[in-house]
């Protein structure tokens, strides 16, 4: 098995065991702390340095796992600079171990009962709402960043896009509305990495007013990701989907107008490009549309839709049909399209759903904010960020 390990440059600490996953930034392995002997997950996190964006990304993502103290939250461990190099490009993150995240899961014959899926929604619900207390925006919640063990223990992980809510300030206008590339080509875009950094978060798990670009969005983003994960959890009941290669997410588009549309398609609204499976399109063929878009501020997003004729909602017990009153009743709160009208984690909490698993002990407030000096749309020289992954690092090794 060794023969098959790369030959990373942990030092001697660390064992790794094997490969677990892999990111957007480097490779996951499974590890061992030589000295504790507890396991361990360690990322590997390459060219580090070469784009200030991703050099940000991965500073933030460090400061943020730090600032963040929640049992429903995957703690980091140590960073570990290789030894090797004093002009280091690459560094290795040490997080808590889980057994498996929820997108494996999903993808396997395990099935969950419905006192399971409760107690993990209000797991992933009280960590998200200590981090959004903590001024964090995840931007990124869907099932792979939602860590699982045997136990029924919850962690969300992968604070990669996050950000610092209260230096949030988005602005997509220069550049995006000629954007005519998807997904994949936007990422490998450097000159286009700050204008798009708030379309974020997986396509399925999007919430409206991601997609429809809005320039100030909050933490009812996380809230509509939350509700994705929550119908997925749904549909690992039995009784709603009894075969597990038959689950599929909620909204599974494969376009995301404005900035990723199908241009292959002849069908237009407004004059814009519209597909069947058009992520916008496949959450009102179950939310239905609405008679006015009060939050909707861009004129061409409005006028695109409202070219929308009439869709009346569909019924969430059509596709779960096992679905309890509770459930059904939280999850449709979750998945209102006007992020004002949607349910507030606070309220999701004390939802009748969740009494029988109530637990002080998450419902924490956080002590200390996120709130960091580089967390900015300033540009800053690779010098400057290197001398704060030091700074920050030290911290592991004083």
């Amino acid at each position: 098995m060794s023969i098959h390990l790369p030959k990373w440059d942990i030092g001697p600490r660390y064992k790794l065991l094997r490969k677990i996953g892999k990111g957007t930034y480097g490779s996951v392995f499974e590890g061992k702390d030589m000295n504790t002997n507890e396991r361990v997950a360690i990322k590997n996190i390459k060219s580090l340095f070469e784009y200030e964006v991703e050099a940000k990304h991965m500073l933030r993502e460090i400061c943020i796992m730090r600032t963040l103290n929640h049992p429903n939250i995957v703690k980091i461990k140590d960073v570990v600079i290789p030894k090797s190099s004093e002009d280091y490009n690459n560094v290795y993150i040490v997080m808590e171990y889980a057994e498996a995240d929820l997108k494996k899961l999903t993808k396997s014959p395990t099935y969950l009962d419905h006192s399971q899926v409760r107690f993990l929604m209000y797991q992933a619900i009280c960590g998200c709402r200590y981090m959004h207390l903590a001024n964090v925006l995840h931007r990124d919640i869907k099932p792979a960043n939602i860590l699982i063990n045997s136990d029924c223990s919850l962690k969300i992980c992968d604070f990669g896009l996050s950000r610092s809510y209260r230096r949030l300030n988005q602005n997509f206008e220069e550049g995006a509305s000629n954007l005519t590339r998807d997904d994949d080509d936007i990422r490998s875009s450097n000159k286009l990495q700050r204008i798009l950094t708030g379309h974020v978060v997986t396509r399925w798990y999007r919430a409206p007013e991601v997609i429809l670009m809005e320039k100030e969005y909050g933490k009812e983003m996380d809230i509509w990701s939350l509700g994705c994960v929550f119908a997925e959890m749904l549909g690992m009941i039995r009784e709603n989907i009894p075969h597990h290669i038959e689950r599929i997410p909620l909204f599974p588009g494969k376009s995301c107008f404005p900035l990723s549309p199908d241009f292959n398609t002849s069908s237009t609204k407004a004059g814009y490009p519209v597909a069947e499976n058009d992520q916008l399109n496949m959450i009102f063929q179950i939310v239905g549309t609405l008679p006015a878009y009060d939050f909707v501020t861009d004129p061409k997003a409005l006028k695109y839709l409202q070219a929308y004729p009439e869709i009346k909602p569909k019924s969430l017990s059509e596709i779960y049909p096992a679905i309890t009153t509770n459930e059904l009743d939280l999850l449709n709160r979750m998945m209102v399209f006007n992020p004002r009208e949607r349910i507030t984690l606070d309220q999701a909490i004390n939802h009748p759903y969740f009494f029988p698993v109530r637990d002080p002990n998450l419902e924490i407030n956080p002590v200390t904010q996120a709130d960091f000096e580089f967390d900015s749309d300033t540009e800053m020289d690779m010098v400057s960020l290197k001398e704060l992954f030091r700074k920050e690092i030290s911290s592991f090794n004083p």
